[in-house]
């Protein structure tokens, strides 16, 4: 039986049963990187939490350049239900669906969870996240930055994983419903060298949780 197949039935078998169970919701917090420095607190609301899966895309000049970041994409799945009831499982997602063969836009029906909606980059370099199927939307600047734990999943490229990241409304833009997230429990999305000029495509997973 395929892996990936296996995982997919072990998500949603886990998902289903919480939902049928009587375990009781609590106030769930973005988890921690366990560095010294952490990403800094917010008083703000939960609105929503999501698990993101997609590819962080970079640039190669030449052969031997230093890779230049050129956005993301992401389908948003929500998780919010599943982060108030049990983080643990929450967290253990992104590691995994890193390995999920991933198509952007067209990745909707693949993991046991509702599409909240999708993250991507205007003409500018704006980290936009499209939380359509809540009519919100966040036009992102970045915060805070920190690296991302040593024993982060290095996803299916062995390169490492991106930075957790906290982002707030960017000014001139009209963010509505959502004005702070966090990018967090990443797995892949770090470039490798670059060996010719062009597109560089790595592939990506990870939490985000929206507040206002």
């Amino acid at each position: 039986m395929n892996v990936m197949f296996i995982l997919l039935l072990f998500l949603a078998t886990v998902f289903e049963f919480l939902q049928s169970s009587n375990v009781v919701a609590k106030t769930p917090i973005p988890p921690l990187s366990g560095d010294a420095t952490e990403l800094p607190s917010t008083n703000l609301t939960l609105q929503y939490v999501a698990v993101g899966r997609g590819t962080q895309n970079y640039t190669c000049a030449s052969s031997g350049s230093l890779p230049v970041q050129q956005g993301a994409v992401a389908t948003l799945f929500d998780a919010t239900w599943l982060a108030y009831h049990d983080e643990s499982t929450l967290n253990a997602i992104p590691p995994r669906a890193v390995y999920i063969p991933f198509l952007p836009y067209r990745f909707d029906v693949t993991l046991p969870f509702i599409v909240l909606g999708h993250h991507f980059f205007d003409s500018i370099g704006t980290p936009t996240f499209d939380l359509y199927s809540v009519n919100k939307t966040l036009y992102g600047r970045k915060t805070s930055d920190i690296k991302a734990p040593a024993a982060a999943n290095k996803g299916p490229a062995g390169t490492g994983a991106v930075d957790w990241l906290q982002l707030t409304a960017k000014p001139g833009y009209e963010s509505n419903g959502v004005s702070l997230a966090y990018r967090v429990v990443t797995a892949g999305g770090e470039p490798f060298n670059c060996t010719i000029a062009g597109i560089m495509i790595v592939q990506y997973a990870a939490e985000y949780w929206f507040y206002d």
